[in-house]
């Protein structure tokens, strides 16, 4: 494991949460572990759990490993200079200091063979959990996403039959913003909103809106683009802060899904909120990629 996955100190100061504010989040610094969900897309098995510190309690984030061969289960945690290191042939985990690095060289995962099809399935590797406290989007007077991250590994391998837009590796963040009002026509109904990390085709990932062809619930995708929330590049190999107050994006979101004809059921903000959050790699070729993020948090403000 190269030295460099693991977070610096410096961060545990870098982004203070201002008095006042309800974190959202449960265990955003990782101390818990992780349940290991299995690699079945549409099924949320349990198959066990990375340990999280002895004294923690019981994980509060998912370890999602869609459609990989090499599914973590039980994996002992390898303890070195204040890291707990999880991995296997494909993927590791590494969780220091607040911070979590995911890693995935989808090389074995598919055998040094590339995906021919767009409706062929690829490998994830994502921490989700649910938010259950988020206010809705009426009553909010701010709601603040931090975090740092920074790429620690990214190579990409082209051999004959390699194609940018089949073959590409993303690192986000997506929040699902669902209508939660029992009595409402759209009840259930959601949109995903994406903050893009890092695209191995892009020097910043650009904006995108569209339908999500990729999942059955074929919902509207909004990703403003990474502009929205930092100049700075991950590809320059440093860290890259984000301090966003995003419920001016996530209200342009529901603007524009309603203008596309998404989530016709509500058009009142007061019917939506965060319901999830996850974080990882979507790795649809050849990679070898590793990113790490740190203080995370999204609070909530209401007047």
């Amino acid at each position: 494991m190269k030295a460099g996955l693991s977070c610096f100190g410096w961060l545990a100061t870098a982004m203070a949460v201002f008095a006042g504010s309800t974190e959202l989040l449960r265990d955003p610094d990782f101390r818990r572990g992780f349940r290991t969900i299995a690699p079945t897309a549409g099924q949320r098995l349990v198959l066990g759990q990375l340990p999280g510190e002895a004294t923690a309690g019981m994980p509060a984030w998912d370890l999602d490993q869609w459609h990989s061969r090499f599914p973590f289960t039980n994996p002992p945690a390898l303890i070195t200079a204040g890291q707990r290191v999880f991995t296997n042939a494909a993927k590791w985990v590494v969780v220091s200091n607040g911070c979590v690095t995911l890693g995935v060289d989808s090389r074995p995962e598919y055998a040094n063979a590339f995906r021919r099809l767009p409706a062929e399935p690829w490998v994830h590797l994502l921490a989700e959990q649910a938010i259950t406290n988020c206010p809705s989007l009426a009553q909010l007077a701010e709601l603040r996403l931090r975090f740092a991250a920074r790429l620690a590994d990214s190579k990409t391998f082209k051999p004959p039959g390699y194609t940018p837009d089949l073959h590409a590796a993303q690192f986000q963040l997506v929040v699902t913003v669902g209508n939660t009002r029992r009595d409402s026509g759209g009840y259930g109904d959601f949109l995903w909103f994406v903050v893009p990390l890092y695209d191995d085709r892009h020097a910043q990932p650009p904006r995108y809106v569209n339908r999500d062809f990729a999942d059955p619930s074929a919902k509207l995708i909004f990703n403003p683009g990474t502009d929205a929330f930092t100049t700075n590049r991950l590809r320059d190999g440093g860290w890259v802060t984000v301090d966003r107050d995003i419920r001016p994006l996530l209200l342009e979101a529901l603007q524009e899904a309603w203008r596309l004809g998404y989530l016709q059921g509500s058009r009142d903000p007061a019917d939506y909120r965060l319901t999830t959050l996850n974080l990882g790699w979507e790795v649809p070729g050849l990679h070898r990629v590793a990113l790490a993020l740190g203080q995370l948090s999204v609070t909530a403000e209401t007047p």
